[in-house]
């Protein structure tokens, strides 16, 4: 059995039993982020090459992709939202989801105050964004990105060629999700339309988006500490869920959170855009070579 099959083999099982316990105490709690550690430890015990990751930030040769690593994933959440909303103009209702995210008594002297929504959704990133709040979510995006993009992409790479390996890395990524958002309606929730099988698909399609983003700001930074950057910001980034209504749950798998069909669209398209621009490089030094 190879290593990256023993790798592979341990971070599912392992995210399986941690999902049977959560289910058995009947709550995530923090196996969530214990889960997210997991990779690392897969890497640990077939024992990957983490001393060559890159632990050097480098932030003079590497500033641009740590602007890009740390401020793009809102930038994607926000035009993404924008989408959703252009599509779903009535589920812009600022009104009802502060009643759903504020106490009575917050609300009620939100109103009293006469406060502007945008005010609050300005805090909201303003919040997401503040490096303060950024080291611990850093921390644990980097125990799986020493798993994911330091360890396995560079194996499928390797294997399968960069556009198969970056393809098949973030279906991967993707199915290591499926415990979570099976028994627990993590992503999606349970009642959206094509429960529960089409969440497991659209999920993929953003984890191979996320990816090639990632591994690009990987491989160009030579930083292991960039694509946890990323990874971090995305999932503290800020919530288009401040500004949604009550009534149509059930679109959750097209946003306006950036997981979404509709939402992870400005994702998707850079994402398209390097395999091409990767793939057009690659090819200008072939024939380089070759003339």
């Amino acid at each position: 059995m190879s290593k990256l099959m023993k790798f592979l083999l341990f971070t599912f099982i392992i995210v399986w039993v941690f999902a049977g316990i959560a289910t058995y105490n009947g709550s995530l709690g923090g196996t969530l982020a214990l889960c997210m550690l997991m990779p690392t430890l897969g890497a640990l015990l077939v024992k990957a090459n983490i001393k060559e990751m890159g632990w050097r930030l480098r932030f003079g040769k590497n500033w641009k992709y740590i602007f890009i690593a740390y401020f793009a994933p809102t930038v994607f959440q926000f035009i993404g939202a924008v989408f959703y909303f252009l599509v779903f103009p009535h589920d812009f209702n600022p009104d009802e989801a502060f009643q759903r995210f504020m106490s009575p008594a917050e609300y009620e002297e939100f109103v009293q105050n006469g406060s502007p929504f945008i005010s609050v959704v300005v805090k909201d990133i303003s919040d997401s964004l503040n490096p303060f709040f950024s080291f611990v979510p850093i921390i644990l995006a980097l125990g799986e990105e020493i798993g994911w993009r330091g360890y396995m992409y560079p194996e499928l790479k390797e294997g399968y060629g960069r556009t198969k390996g970056l393809l098949i890395g973030g279906v991967i990524h993707g199915a290591w999700h499926f415990p979570a958002m099976l028994l627990f309606g993590f992503e999606y929730g349970k009642d959206y339309i094509g429960a529960p099988l089409l969440g497991l698909v659209v999920f993929c399609f953003y984890t191979v988006a996320m990816g090639i983003v990632a591994d690009y700001l990987y491989v160009k930074s030579g930083s292991i500490w960039l694509p946890a950057i990323f990874h971090a910001m995305i999932n503290s980034e800020f919530s288009p869920r401040q500004v949604l209504g009550n009534s149509h749950p059930e679109r959750s798998i097209f946003g306006p959170v950036d997981i979404g069909i509709i939402s992870m669209l400005p994702m998707v398209a850079v994402a398209v855009f390097l395999l091409w621009y990767q793939h057009k490089h690659e090819q200008m030094e072939i024939e380089e070579y070759f003339s």
